[in-house]
């Protein structure tokens, strides 16, 4: 047989091929666009001499010389939006209409303010945002993975034009900007970011500097970044007390810095994304792309009223207007177009006098807008091969066509004046400018993500090589005692040929013909193909003697089509969008699946005992009474009722999926609230809640003790046994503590000092660690009894000279004896394998508590009482011919993991992610992200984490004989037969080595045919219109989750094969 390390180190080298694949297909899929190295400047032949004034500007005068630019992060346009419908006796949301001085500006000042919706491109993480913001170009998706590392902008952007026109800046606030735009700034006032939970060092920190700051001559460009009503929708939810407070601080504040404005200063308060109505934000929903723009100056901002509700303004547009208000050029690569309504007023022209002199001056303003985008799609042409010839030639002509207009209307205008009809053409103009600007908008959002077809295929081609190499050890290893030439052979030309598809995506793709690595990889896909039916040949021949594997079988069959249908259905988006329901259902299935083998195997065993009887004693047994009772003690009755245990169990679970926003309408459960939003009058409600989830925890800290005792493992005062009865209950107490702590009211949890708000956590961090240190290094939970002999000595029946002689050969024998000469009794030997998997789930059970939350929590329980009635199904349908996990069994979990992830809150959504977990039991800034990503992935991957670390289990149970498993067979073991239990695996290890190998390979298959569906469909939609918001997430998840699953696999071989070790010293020392 192969060796352990061998076979550690196929799957190893299995998943680092896996890994290849699919950073080959993310090289092609999620590519960046392609950014054009050249910047914007005041030479620029398109621009007029009139347009000046004979003031200061570049491209165009400057309306104002100074500018406040406050980002409230997350300032959603319903939080701007005064409603008036609401009366004073009506309970309006915590969010609504704690922004009144902007309506009042609004209602006092028409001419002078402005408040619009203000348009986010997703990803709606803060990071693109503030790209997007100061560049106006467009994020990418795979932008949204580098939202926590940001790094020096160095496409062109309204900053670096600020700083090269001299004007001087400042800024205070989020320090994500300092990442951005290191060195700009003359003055800052940097605070750390990453805190969700701390909602007030970022706010007040500005509002110390906001207002002084403001009074001095020092400055050109303030900015300030807020981050509290974000990080308040994070925390507890726009419709929260928090929230009202943070947005009335708000309001003060914008009343505050309007009052110290100069005339020719413009204040913009703007937020750079919205938020959910759970606070979370990432996606491309409505609620988290609907912004607010609020714009203002003490001087006249427009000539007329402007309707700017009724309109939409995306945020790209932010950027050629404040460079035109400013005098700045437009950044190059910007895509935005200005808002018209800005730049129908100008003080030296006399527009509020002329309507003509108004739309004049914005059809102005939109020409250099419209140049500079031109200029912009001139230099992409030339770099992009796939830039749309046809469509650019369009709009070329469009902006050729509205020039010459300009110049016929301004001989017009020479000659007629301000007649009716130069207003009209001026009219048509603005309309062929502003299409002009909308269409390369458009354009460049069909094209912007040049994907590499050539890395896509290659990508999937790898993952389709290693499933066939994975299905080939996975038949091939009862046929090899170690490896064989030809397997060497095949491992070694396989890695080449990876290796070199991995050179040709990344290195040598530009110059040289990827021919050849599509020739080597068809010839690798054709030679395994070859290899895996000879296998599958040598295999069913050896059915005939020995039964190993039914291949034909209905199960087999069924739980393959079923794992095809579910990785196929990834190619449909109505699927993706409801896979948790999909899940769950498909789960059920192969859980009755085993459930009816099991009944079929009692009906045969029932034939077979019916055979055996004499006709007599089938007569006597026909002549019996019908016995309620005893009809449902039968074991198939039973088998039926834990079927739908389970199956109940699965519609519990169900409770706690969150919801996507293409499932609405959908209600989230009260499990997916935090207990700090609960209101006073749902007090009872929020108590209710919290000793559920206590209880939930307490119940499976207690259920893992109550077996382990019932076996025999908690005997002793070895270490593993020491912490399972003492330190696992004090983990879980400060996990319930923690719960306790975050619950309290927001005021009172904000005053505590940071380390009393984490202890607990912490707390239960140490104890944890500590946990999965002892079981490392002292796996066993067994206690060791020695047996003394008897030294009585018997008084011998003869009498005589004899007697005295028997006597004195006792105790010469008793004295000369060896007191250890019986063999010792072990407690809890046999459940020796399956007692330490027992305590290392509860131990990772706690830790997945603390990090899900108090509301999620019971999921695990769930969970867990879920896979036990599964394990008791499957240990019923396991016959004396079953040596090895099942392939369906292994389906079956995958499938169960799958509705699990749903299950915790999580959809395949960017923001569905619970940032929170990256805080819990810490307070305060991180040195770096390793941490909170740590936290993050255990969160996001609780499921594949949980049932991954459960999954041996399907080894060892079935050699328990539960009480429950017996009452289910009918044939239940032989009493003349000793119980040995899991103990059996020891008397082969390498056995046991190639159950898990095998087991390992077959998690490898499943997971990775799901991932090759998810790539394929990502691959084949990456057209589609909505790729971006559920093929392409879908496979992010599922690619992150495959290698979770692949790592905590190995993970757990490694587990097991150091359990028996360590049991065989322990042996060996007896």
């Amino acid at each position: 047989m192969i060796s352990g390390k061998k076979q550690i180190g196929l799957l190893v080298w299995l998943s680092s091929l896996y890994f290849i694949g699919v950073l080959i297909f993310t090289k092609g899929f999620l590519l960046k666009r392609t950014v054009v190295e050249k910047n914007s400047s005041c030479e620029a032949d398109f621009t007029l001499s009139t347009d000046d004034h004979d003031e200061e500007g570049c491209w165009m005068h400057k309306r104002f010389k100074k500018a406040v630019i406050i980002i409230i992060d997350a300032l959603k346009y319903e939080f701007l939006e005064f409603d008036h419908s609401y009366k004073a006796t009506d309970k309006v949301p915590h969010f609504k209409n704690k922004l009144p001085f902007i309506e009042n500006l609004l209602q006092k000042s028409p001419k002078n303010a402005i408040l619009t919706k203000f348009i986010a491109d997703p990803p709606t993480t803060t990071l693109q945002r503030l790209k997007g913001l100061t560049t106006g170009s467009l994020p990418t998706f795979v932008d949204a993975g580098s939202n926590f590392a940001s790094t020096e902008i160095t496409e062109d952007n309204v900053i670096d034009q600020m700083v090269k026109a001299g004007r001087r800046l400042k800024f205070m606030g989020d320090d994500t900007w300092l990442g951005l735009f290191p060195g700009r700034f003359k003055k800052q006032f940097p605070f750390p970011s990453f805190n969700v939970k701390d909602l007030h060092t970022v706010d007040n920190g500005i509002l110390e500097n906001l207002l002084p700051e403001l009074k001095m001559k020092d400055w050109d460009i303030l900015i300030a970044h807020f981050l509290g009503v974000d990080h308040c929708g994070h925390r507890f939810g726009p419709n929260h007390p928090a929230m009202s407070d943070k947005l009335l601080q708000m309001n003060s504040m914008i009343r505050n810095v309007s009052k110290v404005l100069d005339k020719d200063t413009v204040l913009m308060v703007l937020g750079d994304h919205g938020m959910t109505r759970t606070g979370d934000h990432g996606g491309d929903s409505a609620d988290e792309l609907e912004a607010g723009l609020f714009i203002y100056s003490p001087e006249t901002l427009t000539a007329t009223l402007p309707k700017m509700k009724k309109r939409e303004v995306a945020q790209t547009d932010l950027v050629p207007t404040i460079s035109l208000l400013l005098g700045l050029p437009i950044p190059y690569s910007s895509l935005g177009m200005i808002i018209p309504e800005l730049f129908n007023h100008c003080p030296w022209s006399k527009t509020a006098s002329s309507d003509i002199r108004q739309i004049y001056h914005t059809v102005k303003a939109l020409r250099l807008n419209a140049h500079q985008v031109r200029e912009f799609l001139r230099s992409y042409y030339e770099i992009s091969p796939e830039f749309p010839h046809q469509k650019y030639s369009e709009l070329e002509a469009l902006i050729e066509h509205a020039e010459g207009d300009l110049q016929q209307l301004l001989t017009a205008m020479v000659t007629e004046g301000e007649s009716d009809n130069v207003y009209n053409r001026l009219n048509i103009l603005k309309d062929h400018y502003e299409t002009f600007i909308q269409e390369a908008r458009n354009m460049c959002q069909k094209i912007w993500a040049k994907f590499d077809l050539v890395a896509i295929s290659l990508g999937l081609i790898v993952v389709f090589l290693c499933i066939l190499i994975n299905v080939y050890f996975y038949l091939a290893h009862q046929n090899e005692e170690d490896l064989s030439p030809i397997s060497l052979a095949a491992i070694f030309a396989s890695t080449v040929v990876i290796l070199y598809a991995f050179l040709q995506a990344f290195y040598i793709g530009d110059f040289i013909n990827p021919f050849m690595v599509y020739l080597f990889s068809g010839v690798m896909i054709v030679t395994f193909s070859i290899m895996i039916k000879k296998n599958l040949s040598v295999w069913k021949r050896s059915k005939r003697d020995k039964n190993t594997l039914n291949l034909p079988s209905f199960e087999n069959f069924f739980a393959t089509c079923l794992m095809f249908v579910y990785a196929f259905g990834y190619f449909s988006n109505s699927y993706v969008v409801f896979e948790d329901s999909v899940t769950a259902f498909l789960s059920v299935s192969l859980i009755w699946l085993f459930g009816i083998k099991a009944i079929i195997v009692n009906n045969n065993i029932t034939k077979e005992s019916k055979n055996d009887l004499s006709i007599r004693q089938v007569v006597k047994n026909r002549k019996q009474k019908f016995d309620i009772l005893e009809k449902v003690t039968q074991p198939n009755s039973i088998i039926i009722l834990v079927l739908l245990i389970c199956s109940t169990m699965f519609r519990l679970l169900s409770n706690f999926t969150v919801c996507r926003e293409e499932q609405m309408p959908c209600n989230d459960t009260i499990f997916l609230q935090p207990l700090a939003n609960f209101t006073q009058e749902e007090f009872k409600l929020k108590n209710l809640r919290y000793f559920f989830s206590i209880g939930c925890l307490a119940a499976f800290v207690y259920l893992s003790r109550k077996w382990m005792k019932h076996f025999g493992n908690l005997n002793g005062e070895s270490p593993v046994v020491m912490c399972a009865k003492y330190l696992i209950p004090f983990a879980a107490t400060c996990v319930g503590l923690h719960w306790a702590v975050i619950a309290l009211p927001p005021a009172v949890l904000d005053a505590l000092p940071g380390w009393q708000q984490v202890l607990m956590a912490q707390l239960a961090y140490v104890s944890i660690i500590s946990l999965i240190i002892c079981v490392i290094v002292s796996p066993l939970s067994l206690y060791l009894v020695y047996v003394k002999n008897n030294r009585n000595v018997t008084l011998p029946s003869v009498d005589g000279p004899q007697f005295i002689p028997q006597v004195f050969r006792q105790l010469k024998d008793n004295l000369n004896s060896n007191s250890k000469e019986k063999p010792p009794m072990i407690y809890g030997l046999g459940t020796v394998y399956s007692s330490s998997l027992i305590y290392l789930i509860t131990v990772i059970g706690v830790l997945l508590s603390l990090l899900l939350g108090d509301g999620l929590s019971p999921v695990l329980i769930l969970t867990a009482l879920t896979f036990l009635c599964f394990l008791e199904i499957y240990s019923a349908a396991f016959t004396d011919e079953d040596s090895e996990v099942s392939w369906p069994a292994v389906v079956t979990i995958g499938m169960i993991t799958s509705h699990v992830f749903y299950c915790t809150g999580h959809q395949a959504t960017i923001s569905s992610l619970q940032w929170n977990a990256a805080f819990t039991g810490f307070y305060g800034n991180f040195n770096n992200n390793v941490l909170p990503a740590i936290l993050m992935t255990l969160n996001t991957f609780s499921a594949q984490i949980f049932l991954g670390v459960m999954m041996p289990l399907l080894v060892f149970w079935p050699k328990l004989y539960t009480k429950l498993t017996l009452m289910m067979k009918k044939k239940s073991q032989d009493r003349n037969e000793r119980w040995q239990g899991d103990f059996v695996f020891y008397d082969d290890g390498e056995k046991l080595r190639q159950i898990f190998y095998r087991l390992c390979l077959a998690i490898f298959i499943f997971t990775s045919i799901k991932l090759f569906g998810s790539m394929g469909a990502a691959a084949l939609h990456r057209r589609h219109l909505m790729v971006w918001k559920i093929f392409a997430p879908r496979f992010v998840f599922e690619a992150a989750g495959s290698f979770i699953m692949y790592i905590i696999s190995i993970v757990m071989y490694m587990f097991v094969m150091r359990i028996d070790d360590c049991l065989s010293r322990f042996l060996k020392a007896l």
